[in-house]
C-alpha cells in the first residue's frame, strides 16, 4: 500500500462508518427509558467479549465468532438502529445487502465482512448461533443493570432474553446472569482484600 492508494482510503471510510455506531444509541432504550443507556459501538464491544467466552464454553470457532459479534450491527449506520419490536414490523430492511455494499469497497474483501455477516444472518452455522446468544446476552446485561437500578419494565426485558438463548451454555450463562447482581465482581474484591488487610 502507498501513501493516498485508494485501498488506504477506503480502508478509513470504512473504520469512519464503524466509528458511526459509537453515535447510535441502541433503540431498546425506548422501552426501558433507561436509567442507564448504552450506544450500538458498546453494545457489539460487550457482545464480542461475551462472544469469546461463549465460544470457547461451545467449542466452535472463536475467532469467527469474535468477528460476527463485532460486525453483526455494521448496517446500522445506513439502515438505522432498529430494537426486536421494530423487526416485527420491517422486515423490508436488507441489512446483507447493505453490508455487502460497504464490503465491496477496493480492497475489503479480503476481510470477508460480508461472508461473516451473511453467516450470522443466515444462522446456520454453530458460530452463527454462538454469536447471536452473545449478542442476546450483551443486551441482557444492559438490561439487567437497568432493572437493578430501579426500572421494572426492564426486568420483562431479561425475561424475554433468556427465552431466546437457544446454546446449551448460552442459556446456562443466562439463567446465571439473572440471579447475579451486576457489582458482585468488585464487592467479592473488596470483602477479600479488606479481610487481608483485617480492616474488617
Amino acid at each position: 500500500m502507498k501513501k493516498g492508494d485508494n485501498k488506504i482510503k477506503n480502508v478509513i471510510k470504512f473504520l469512519l462508518e464503524a466509528r458511526a455506531l459509537k453515535h447510535l444509541p441502541k433503540a431498546s432504550f425506548h422501552y426501558i427509558a433507561g436509567p442507564i443507556k448504552e450506544n450500538v459501538a458498546e453494545h457489539c464491544f460487550n457482545a464480542a467479549m461475551i462472544g469469546w467466552v461463549l465460544a470457547k464454553l461451545e467449542r466452535v470457532n472463536e475467532d469467527r465468532v469474535i468477528k460476527m459479534c463485532l460486525i453483526h450491527d455494521l448496517s446500522e449506520p445506513r439502515g438505522g438502529e432498529r430494537n426486536l419490536v421494530n423487526k416485527f414490523y420491517s422486515q423490508t430492511l436488507n441489512e446483507v445487502t447493505i453490508v455487502k455494499e460497504i464490503a465491496e469497497n477496493e480492497g475489503l474483501e479480503e476481510f470477508k465482512i460480508s461472508p461473516l455477516f451473511k453467516e450470522f444472518w443466515g444462522m446456520k452455522t454453530k458460530e452463527a448461533k454462538v454469536a447471536h446468544d452473545a449478542d442476546g446476552l450483551a443486551q441482557m446485561v444492559w438490561e439487567k443493570e437497568n432493572f437493578e437500578m430501579g426500572n421494572k419494565k426492564a426486568g420483562k426485558w431479561v425475561d424475554f432474553s433468556i427465552s431466546r438463548l437457544g446454546t446449551k451454555n448460552g442459556k446456562l450463562l443466562g439463567e446465571e446472569l439473572a440471579k447475579t447482581e451486576s457489582d458482585e465482581w468488585w464487592t467479592d474484591i473488596v470483602k477479600k482484600y479488606l479481610l487481608k488487610t483485617k480492616f474488617l
